[in-house]
């Protein structure tokens, strides 16, 4: 159990909260920033119930080169499962959001295989499970490699990963696994790449799963169709959906000159698309209805994140092109809208090109850098169009997102000290 101590340590002498000019002119308000320490590591949040958050431990770089150097000094090592283990210690972490209190949270590790139908090679999900107050809940072992376990919105018990190119759903109910889609096609199509030469054609059979938001649905990228010899569009990658219900697997967009990225759903049930133009090197936001296949262009940019319901979309667009300067933008999908946010000045940019919404959908917030490699979090309330600053303490940067829970932040931050490396998560709260 993390200590009360620990708890009441304030890290507000850390941060400081500056005004600033908003984008629109409005200055924003000053505000007292106040934190205090979540965890000594790096968490990311699974799950947010209520007054309850759960967040689990992930390694931090510190740990990342130990284990390096250990699997350097000790090769053989390389063959052992779950080898991390040596070196990461995970944690479930309950926090009452009314009570600011934490505490470390039973779970029990589990490994699931499953067989390859494709390749009979033989895999194993490694598990972590914990108690909340839906019942038990599962996720991926930190630095196991099992892939994301993407959640049926309808149905949190199933979900669907992507293993080897290959759609797979698990039960966490039965903790069976069962693939999904064409095997015998799937098949054939690692039979036609293995008789081309290894470097001419990498197989996208299934990547960057999404479910739709009835949970029957889902929409994916492949380029299944182009491992034709002599075919003329070798690679090219297009829109698929696969509907749970019957198994079967269509095409709703494709093109010549633009390669697609799923990235969500809207709220009124279409696919929403990145596309990246292959000739002009621009992005594209679009839609794509999976009814109809017509496709309609929302906004010329980058996608960032979407809001909860799917009725915002951020995006980034370059002012100059091949720049690290640019614009940010929320996006209304019902309007077709954008309001701008952020526009990078000659001595601040966007950092990660990551954001995050409140639950409400209300506010967002990212990171910006300066010239001078400080590290800023960048609040925005669209609604009252207020923006303000928090900035972290020097020589520290984000190691991972920044969310949301309720009015908090939760912020994990690391030492730039290359020979200290030192981590820790910052829980701070936005008034």
């Amino acid at each position: 159990m993390i200590s009360q101590k620990l708890l009441l340590i304030s890290a507000s002498s850390l941060l400081t909260v500056g005004a600033i000019i908003g984008v629109m002119g409005q200055k924003a308000t000053t505000t007292a920033a106040n934190s205090s320490i979540l965890a000594t590591t790096p968490v990311m949040l699974v799950e947010e119930d209520g007054q309850e958050a759960v967040f689990l431990e992930i390694p931090s770089q510190k740990q990342k080169n130990q284990l390096s150097d250990l699997l350097e000094q000790n090769p053989q090592l390389t063959e052992e499962r779950n080898v991390q283990r040596r070196v990461y210690k995970t944690k479930v972490i309950g926090f009452n959001k009314l009570q600011k209190k934490q505490l470390s949270k039973a779970f029990i590790h589990h490994e699931v295989k499953f067989k390859d139908e494709a390749t009979a090679e033989e895999h194993t999900l490694d598990l972590l499970s914990y108690e909340s107050g839906k019942g038990r809940k599962f996720v991926a072992e930190p630095g196991s490699g099992t892939p994301d376990l993407i959640p049926n919105p309808n149905d949190p018990s199933q979900k669907v990963f992507v293993k080897n190119n290959g759609f797979y759903i698990l039960d966490t109910k039965t903790l069976q696994v069962r693939a999904i889609g064409d095997q015998q096609a799937r098949n054939a199509s690692l039979l036609k790449r293995k008789a081309l030469p290894s470097d001419s054609f990498i197989l996208h059979w299934a990547l960057r799963p999404i479910w739709l938001s009835d949970g029957r649905t889902i929409a994916f990228i492949s380029n299944r169709e182009d491992i034709e010899p002599g075919s003329d569009n070798r690679g090219q990658v297009s829109v698929w959906i696969h509907d749970i219900a019957t198994g079967q697997e269509y095409k709703v967009n494709e093109s010549n000159t633009s390669a697609p990225r799923t990235v969500g759903w809207t709220s009124d049930g279409r696919i929403l698309i990145v596309e990246h133009d292959l000739k002009q090197r621009g992005t594209t936001l679009a839609v794509i209805d999976p009814k109809t296949k017509q496709k309609q262009e929302l906004a010329s940019g980058n996608f960032v994140a979407q809001s909860d319901d799917g009725q915002t979309v951020l995006y980034s667009k370059q002012i100059v092109p091949d720049s690290s300067a640019v614009e940010l933008y929320a996006l209304s999908i019902s309007t077709g809208r954008s309001q701008l946010l952020y526009k990078s000045s000659a001595v601040e940019f966007l950092n990660s090109h990551r954001a995050d919404f409140s639950a409400d959908g209300t506010r967002i917030v990212t990171d910006l850098i300066d010239s001078q490699g400080t590290q800023n979090l960048f609040i925005y309330n669209l609604q009252t169009k207020e923006a303000k600053r928090l900035t972290l303490p020097p020589g520290k940067t984000t190691s991972t997102d920044v969310k949301w829970v309720g009015n908090e932040l939760v912020v994990p931050i690391q030492s730039l000290n290359l020979q200290n490396l030192t981590s820790e998560t910052l829980l701070m709260s936005v008034q």
